[in-house]
């Protein structure tokens, strides 16, 4: 969760691939949902499409925390709130520390309930400088091999500029990056960052230089970004988010939004008709802005609580903004 960002075009629009690359998208989907593979004189139900997934079309998720369930940040809790999130597909968890596999893990639930993983977890103690020595690297290799299958996404220490410097992050990731792939090729493994630091006009909360803080082009599969406005307007007209843009696209990465929110509700406050409707529009703006710019490949709702409020949609023009958004997105 990051702290609020700042933050326009059209209404909401298809945010994958059009034409060929989606037809054959949802027709990889009707292949592969519910086949049975036999390996072995064994029938194995594999759930997941054969298909490039967030390759050739754009990858909608969420984190939910509905706190009005005993497991507000369960699986459970993810696959109940498609009632007002839209067909999501992949689900954002943390762990405070570095789980002992994957089964285990907050992610665990995922690949039974047929949900994509995004995983984020950090080295014991928050022990970065350890970690990026090699200190943990059995553990970071157990829990690598434990990751199934299923396309997961993965990262440690995201939004990693409140707690250490640019040469600190960039020899954590690049060690751990070699440790996971060497253990599991098939995560997808880079660097989340938090919007709140990539304004060169606010010096107070500035990283500086930016190039400083990628990790390089053979250390990561993906760039993230977390974004948030607690006050709605489009993300993608936001400077911060235009600098970490800038700055990014030249690594010839796909580029992801991994935390995204608009409008914070304070507790003790009454829902603004008003601010609802501009959260809407500016979903329904970025929506567009993304559709046009193929190289991001993921979009991440926070329908939760933080700090600033409660970011959840529970209005009808944003649940139906954000559901045009899901649909559009891979299998939705």
């Amino acid at each position: 969760m990051a702290q609020a960002d700042l933050a326009q075009d059209r209404p909401p629009s298809a945010a994958g691939s059009p034409g060929a690359p989606r037809r054959r998208r949802l027709l990889a989907m009707a292949l592969g949902v519910a086949l049975l593979l036999v390996l072995g004189g064994v029938a194995v139900r594999q759930w997941w499409p054969q298909t490039e997934y967030a390759v050739d079309c754009l990858a909608v998720g969420a984190q939910v925390r509905d706190p009005g369930r005993a497991d507000p940040v369960s699986t459970a809790a993810f696959v109940a709130a498609r009632d007002e999130l839209g067909p999501v597909t992949i689900r954002r968890s943390f762990d405070a520390e570095l789980p002992a596999s994957f089964a285990e893990s907050a992610a665990g639930g995922d690949p039974d309930a047929g949900v994509r993983s995004f995983v984020s977890w950090k080295p014991p103690g928050g022990d970065f400088v350890g970690a990026a020595r090699g200190r943990y690297d059995e553990q970071v290799q157990a829990w690598a091999r434990s990751v199934p299958d299923t396309g997961v996404y993965a990262t440690s220490f995201h939004e990693p500029e409140n707690d250490m410097t640019a040469e600190q992050f960039v020899a954590l990731q690049r060690h751990l990056y070699a440790v996971v792939k060497a253990a599991n090729p098939d995560i997808r493994w880079g660097p989340v960052y938090m919007a709140y630091w990539w304004d060169p006009d606010a010096p107070a909360h500035y990283v500086g230089d930016p190039a400083a803080w990628w990790p390089g082009d053979d250390a990561a599969d993906f760039a993230a970004l977390d974004w948030y406005s607690a006050d709605p307007e489009p993300m993608v007209t936001s400077p911060r988010f235009q600098h970490w843009y800038a700055t990014m696209t030249g690594t010839g990465k796909p580029l992801l939004v991994t935390e995204y929110g608009q409008y914070a509700l304070r507790e003790g406050e009454r829902a603004d008709p008003a601010q609802q409707r501009a959260r809407a529009e500016a979903i329904g703006t970025d929506a567009a802005w993304l559709a046009d710019h193929p190289r991001f490949r993921m979009w991440v709702y926070w329908n939760g609580t933080g700090d600033q409020g409660d970011w959840r949609l529970t209005d009808d023009a944003s649940q139906r903004a954000w559901q045009a958004v899901a649909r559009s997105g891979c299998e939705g």
